[in-house]
């Protein structure tokens, strides 16, 4: 793995796991704060509170579509590297975090990248020197 791929990785990976920490402390914490209400009365709670004022609901919304945007962009992006499962990572965001989800998909996106460069043979020094004269000849004309 080249240099570039594995600090994207590394990034990713600490990003993902950083993520699912700090998200996890909180709805730990808002689980704990409202249990007294059982799992649907948490759940409950929860939905009601992140659209409680204006704000919260202007933080929601704005998640939500930066969610359903990133939603294409995962798809498009795992027809096209071959990633399985990419349902999984969108489903994740509202499960798990948006912070969480979407660098995991990353990470997993870099690795297939880094593979696939690797498996492509890289030019010869001839055929890099006839492409670089073949580009400059065609100026000419």
């Amino acid at each position: 793995m080249r240099g570039r791929d594995r600090a994207l990785c590394l990034f990713y990976g600490l990003f993902t796991v950083g993520g699912f920490l700090v998200m996890a402390s909180m709805a730990v914490a808002y689980v704990l704060n409202h249990r007294e209400n059982g799992p649907s009365g948490v759940v409950r709670d929860f939905l009601r509170d992140a659209v409680t004022n204006a704000a919260s609901r202007f933080i929601y919304a704005d998640l939500t579509l930066v969610w359903i945007a990133l939603a294409g962009f995962m798809v498009v992006e795992a027809r096209r590297l071959g990633i399985r499962y990419v349902w999984s990572y969108i489903i994740g965001a509202p499960v798990l975090a948006l912070c969480v989800s979407f660098p995991l998909f990353m990470f997993i996106r870099q690795l297939k990248i880094a593979s696939a460069a690797k498996g492509a043979p890289s030019p010869s020094p001839s055929v890099r020197l006839s492409a670089g004269l073949q580009e400059k000849g065609s100026d000419d004309h």
